[in-house]
Order: C-alpha cells, then sequence, then structure tokens
C-alpha cells in the first residue's frame, strides 16, 4: 500500500489518496486509513472551490489518529488529492 495511489469518484474528478514511499505502518492500519482518507476525499468533493477551507488545507498537513498512530497527510486542491506524508507510532499506544 505504501506509495499507493486510489480514486473514489463522486464528482467529475476524484481526488486521489497518496501515500509516501517511505511510509513505514502495518499494511491493515493503512488500509484502514485509506478508508477513512477517501471518506475525507468524499467529503471535499461537495466543498465549493471559494471556501476558506481550501486556504486553511493549503496552510499545513491535517491529522489522522487511527490505531495507535499518527498519519500527517496534505490536501492538494489544484491537483485533486490527498497525500499522506508522515507516520508514527504514538508513544504508549496500544494496538491490536
Amino acid at each position: 500500500m505504501a506509495a499507493g495511489i486510489a480514486r473514489r469518484v463522486v464528482g467529475a474528478v476524484a481526488f486521489s489518496v497518496r501515500f509516501a514511499g517511505s511510509l513505514r505502518a502495518p499494511p491493515e492500519l493503512l488500509a484502514r486509513a485509506h478508508e477513512v482518507l477517501l471518506d475525507v476525499a468524499e467529503s471535499l468533493e461537495n466543498v465549493p472551490s471559494t471556501s476558506g477551507l481550501w486556504s486553511a488545507m493549503e496552510a499545513g498537513n491535517a491529522e489522522l489518529n487511527l490505531g495507535g498512530w499518527q498519519f500527517e497527510y496534505r490536501v492538494d486542491h489544484l491537483q485533486r488529492r490527498i497525500v499522506v506524508v508522515a507516520g508514527r507510532r504514538l508513544a504508549g499506544a496500544r494496538t491490536g
């Protein structure tokens, strides 16, 4: 799944979800993160291009905390993609 690309077509042009090739996390967790981010992508399809949300998204990375891991991702509105740029296991987190 690392460096994987997926698209969910909702509107005329879908957002893609990509993972950095250097990301090392359990495959089942990456699959779950992928599904969650596809849901985020689907929600973004309904945000007007004039919304202030896009400015906020461009200002920095967003976080997804899942299964004892923290994934950082950015949303590129113009390129219509979500890119997971980093992931790390949270200290003291239990997984399983």
